[in-house]
């Protein structure tokens, strides 16, 4: 059953809508342009309204809620440029869907942002290396190699859910390049990076 809730991406003058996770969503289509999200209505010959009413809006399947509305948080900020004040976990989420739903130049947009921004603590430093290692056409080697080392100099430890969300091949050279720092085996750390760079 789907509700219409009162959320900041409701918006009286939208002129689409979607159900995300039984949420319903009233966007602009002007924020949508050139994505797959862009859809054509109607898609559906049977329903002339698909997307128009809240009786018949546009179903996202496999689209957690959260993702969702990071998307959204970048494209209604200013998505040629995401803004600073936007956290870490909600900027990678946002790039998942940018790279997923076809949104090409928010993609970059945001990895720029990620480029430049100083990162400390751990768990946004896992975040953005997993997303350098999922998306690495959008990252530089640098500053891939610069996240690994701060990883591995980082005296913080990893929470569960970041861990859960690695990929294995990923996890285990973080966790090899964190032993040899502690080790002390100053340059050897960049071995471990081997075969998860090309």
């Amino acid at each position: 059953m789907t509700e219409k809730t009162d959320h900041k991406f409701w918006h009286e003058d939208g002129n689409i809508i979607y159900c995300v996770d039984g949420t319903l969503y009233k966007i602009h289509r002007y924020f949508l342009k050139g994505s797959s999200l862009d859809i054509t209505l109607p898609r559906n010959k049977d329903s002339m309204d698909e997307g128009l009413t809240p009786d018949n809006p546009i179903t996202l399947s496999g689209v957690e809620k959260s993702d969702f509305e990071a998307l959204l948080e970048v494209l209604y900020q200013t998505p040629m440029a995401p803004s600073d004040a936007l956290p870490i976990k909600i900027l990678v989420s946002a790039l998942e869907q940018a790279s997923k739903w076809d949104f090409e130049e928010v993609a970059r947009n945001i990895s720029l942002n990620l480029q430049r921004r100083e990162h400390k603590e751990l768990n946004d430093l896992v975040a953005v290396i997993a997303c350098c290692a999922t998306h690495s056409s959008l990252f530089s080697k640098a500053f891939f190699l610069e996240i690994f080392y701060q990883i591995c100099n980082h005296t913080g430890r990893f929470s569960s859910e970041f861990i859960a969300d690695l990929n294995p091949h990923l996890l285990s050279a973080i966790m090899e390049g964190r032993e040899i720092v502690r080790e002390a085996t100053t340059g050897k750390w960049l071995n471990a990076v081997r075969g998860v760079v090309g």
